[in-house]
């Protein structure tokens, strides 16, 4: 009786691992979305160079509709 408890025993760890491989692999996640990552870029010299000549642009054209009025 000893003897058929103890094959027991070591049995039974040996066959669940086998049964969990039977289990297909859960689905992958998929990754994020990349857009949020290029919000927080820093500008191209380009962009700075356009915003600048916007800018004076602007406070150029501000004092003159300002008289307009």
């Amino acid at each position: 009786m000893r003897l058929l408890l103890l094959a027991v025993a070591f049995a039974v760890p040996l066959i669940f691992p086998v049964w969990a491989q039977d289990k297909p692999p859960a689905p992958k996640k998929k990754p994020a979305a990349k857009t949020q990552q290029a919000v927080h870029k820093k500008p191209t010299p380009e962009q700075i160079r356009k915003f600048n000549q916007l800018e004076k642009k602007q406070a150029a054209a501000a004092p003159s509709s300002a008289a307009k009025k």
